[in-house]
């Protein structure tokens, strides 16, 4: 599993930056009611399953962001399973792991210009 858990200033300036920069990377947010947690969704699992490596953007990738505070101050992790990626073989998984990288960026870049960044921790 890789995370990367955003440290935010404003809780619900926070989570409107995050949930912009998530779908303008094309992703669909949902919430998971028993705990507040996003489903992070893009792709076809049906292009996925038929075309492997080859789906390109159409591939299905899933990511979540799981939200706790810490020290009084809301904490966004954005986190993906080891296995995410793997409908579409090695490629799929070296896919999903440079998408992970690439929004994780836009949302600290975007966090960080809409002064809500306060610190992030990668693991």
């Amino acid at each position: 599993m890789a995370s990367v858990d955003f440290f935010v200033i404003d809780p619900e300036a926070g989570r409107a930056v995050l949930a912009q920069v998530l779908r303008e990377q094309g992703f669909e947010v949902a919430t998971v009611p028993a705990t507040g947690a996003w489903l992070v969704r893009r792709g076809s699992t049906l292009a996925t399953a038929a075309l492997g490596a080859m789906a390109g953007r159409k591939q299905r990738l899933e990511y979540r962001v799981e939200f706790f505070t810490h020290e009084g101050r809301l904490v966004a992790r954005f986190r993906r399973d080891g296995g995410a990626g793997a409908m579409g073989g090695a490629i799929g998984v070296r896919r999903s792991a440079r998408v992970f990288d690439e929004v994780a960026a836009a949302l600290s870049d975007r966090l960080t210009a809409a002064g809500q960044l306060a610190n992030l921790v990668r693991s």
